[in-house]
């Protein structure tokens, strides 16, 4: 382990070297011979000082190498368990689906996965007891990579055992390393606050010791107007040293608190307001505003502003913007840019800044800030260092709220339709059965299909038949109420889960939107395709049943019932459907 160092370990006696007298008589010789020890000790002290700097920076360094090695392990770990989680999902939507390309999806993860561990194992070689955790971890890996690559159409039961092991050894692997890295990081703030303690102790040593040695020789060669002026110069700049150390240590802090409230956001539009509210915080005396670019990626619109940004467009080109366009932050101020950018609803303000807001690799929006005054200019200037970095920090917070919203998206939602998919369905149903028999309401499922639509496939085409979907899925869409859950099923059936409604109010809406279909005007290709009718079946809860696997099950066959019955109708399940 490297020795630690302290100021109690070099010591020297600042009275050596002091002019001598004898019956009021200066001597030279002593005046010399002191002059040159002083500044032997001197030398001697700096370079004892800077060695023992230098040895606890380089401990520091290796404390804080073995940080990062901790954060990397982690890192690869977490990536680890990510790659299981996705395992276990397809893994559970082939025992579903029975779609290989799931079980495909599965294998290759695997895959990633041993390629990852190969790693692993290489960081944690210089750990025994992680060595052993990561070969099990293997042997685990291994074991599943076998049972998964054994699946088949008769044996599709995800590999629960094996999945639950690894599992095991990812928490056990994760909790050792963060016990490391925990130690590790209180070594390295130990050792900054060491290197800190040290700097400044030798750093007013030494200007005690070089204010001594001015003194004596400005009292000895009669130079105290000159000395006195290094000493002032010194001094200046010492304090200017400071000042700057302290401003940067307050946009440090600055910067970590956006950050720490950025990352607590859980929305785009709570990250748009955390960012305008630190623009305001850090330029007072402005105004401006934060843009997004909508999904369209035609159109940019105001998400927040501070102040009273003037004549600002709420909606505009992306081109209108030069800031956008150039791909960089852009200046509009006399003798610089003379340019002015088009998202203004009136006469433009004389100076403006406009930053782009992109993260990887795709531009969110933009920041817009106005400057009116000479010294919100001059602010504006000297912040713009950070206001760049606490612009970044916003995009990459923006960035991941608008991936992680889309992707829930994706993950409840049909991508013909745009409406819920059966997934939701089910999670849906279950929620509101639970909330029927808490508040002692009805509850009503209604399942449609679309009649004959195989003739719309075979005579046009996929593509009319997509039309068609996303046709009656809009009717539905308008026709029902706020409360009410619309799903696609599957192929052309969607289902209607209706809360708190009574069985007439359930027929009435259910003959509405049959009606409302029948009305439905579609074209392909320039030429209108035939009517659209749907058949429907109608199950209430209790009268009818009371889980919502009978309740799909009874409104399936009143929809049967409804096809064989002539079709464009719908038809309640009156049978009680006992549970057993």
């Amino acid at each position: 382990m490297t020795p630690r160092y302290t100021l109690a370990d070099i010591s020297v006696s600042l009275t050596v070297g002091m002019p001598a007298f004898d019956n009021g008589q200066y001597k030279p010789v002593k005046m010399i011979g002191g002059l040159l020890l002083s500044a032997l000790l001197t030398i001697g002290l700096i370079c004892a000082g800077g060695y023992t700097v230098h040895l606890n920076m380089r401990a520091t360094e290796a404390e804080r190498g073995w940080t990062d090695h901790s954060q990397l392990v982690l890192t690869n770990l977490q990536t680890q368990a990510a790659y299981l989680d996705r395992i276990d999902f397809n893994l559970q939507l082939y025992a579903i689906t029975n779609e290989l390309s799931h079980l495909k999806t599965a294998l290759s993860t695997l895959s990633a996965m041993n390629v990852s561990l190969v790693q692993l194992q290489g960081m944690v070689s210089d750990n025994e007891s992680q060595s052993r955790y990561a070969e099990q971890f293997d042997k685990d890996l291994q074991s599943l990579t076998t049972a998964v690559s054994r699946m088949d159409t008769q044996n599709r039961t995800p590999q629960a055992k094996q999945l639950l092991d690894i599992r095991n050894d990812l928490g056990i692997l994760q909790q050792q390393e963060r016990d490391l890295l925990r130690v590790r990081a209180d070594l390295l703030k130990k050792g900054f606050y060491r290197n800190v303690a040290l700097s400044a102790g030798y750093l007013s040593l030494s200007l005690l010791i070089v204010v001594v040695l001015y003194i004596f020789l400005l009292r000895d060669a009669l130079q105290r107007g000159e000395s006195e002026k290094e000493l002032f110069a010194a001094k200046s700049e010492l304090e200017s040293t400071v000042h700057k150390l302290t401003g940067r240590a307050e946009d440090s802090i600055f910067l970590t608190h956006a950050r720490d409230e950025l990352q607590l956001c859980t929305a785009a539009r709570d990250a748009h307001e955390s960012t305008v509210r630190h623009m305001n915080q850090l330029l007072p005396g402005t105004s401006g505003a934060t843009l997004t670019i909508n999904n369209s990626r035609r159109m940019v619109e105001i998400a927040a502003r501070w102040g009273d940004p003037k004549n600002l467009l709420d909606g505009f080109d992306p081109d209108s913007c030069c800031g956008l366009r150039a791909g960089k932050l852009r200046w509009r101020k006399k003798g610089r840019s003379e340019l002015h950018c088009a998202h203004f609803t009136g006469e433009a303000p004389e100076d403006y800044l406009c930053i782009p807001l992109a993260a990887h690799g795709e531009t969110q929006g933009f920041l817009f800030l106005s400057c009116d005054t000479p010294d919100s200019i001059a602010l504006v200037e000297e912040r713009q260092p950070l206001i760049q970095e606490l612009c970044e920090l916003a995009s990459l917070s923006i960035a991941g709220l608008n991936l992680r919203a889309k992707l829930e998206g994706q993950s409840i939602r049909d991508g013909l339709t745009g409406l819920f998919n059966r997934h939701f369905m089910e999670i849906a149903l279950e929620r509101e059965l639970h909330r029927a028999t808490r508040y002692n309401t009805q509850l009503a499922v209604l399942m449609t299909d679309v009649d004959h639509f195989k003739q719309f496939n075979d005579t046009f085409g996929h593509e009319a038949g997509d039309i068609v979907l996303r046709a009656v899925a809009e009717c539905y869409r308008k026709m029902v109420r706020a409360e009410d859950i619309i799903c696609r099923y599957g192929g052309e059936e969607f289902v209607v889960i209706m809360p708190d409604v009574s069985e007439e109010s359930a027929v009435r809406r259910a003959e509405m939107l049959r009606e409302a279909v029948s009305g439905i005007k579609t074209q392909f290709r320039g030429e209108p395709l035939r009517s659209i009718s749907i058949s429907g079946g109608l199950a209430l809860y209790p009268s009818t049943a009371e889980q919502a696997s009978d309740l799909i099950h009874a409104a399936d066959n009143a929809l049967y019932r409804a096809k064989h019955a002539g079709r464009d109708q719908i038809i309640i399940a009156n049978e009680p459907v006992e549970t057993i």
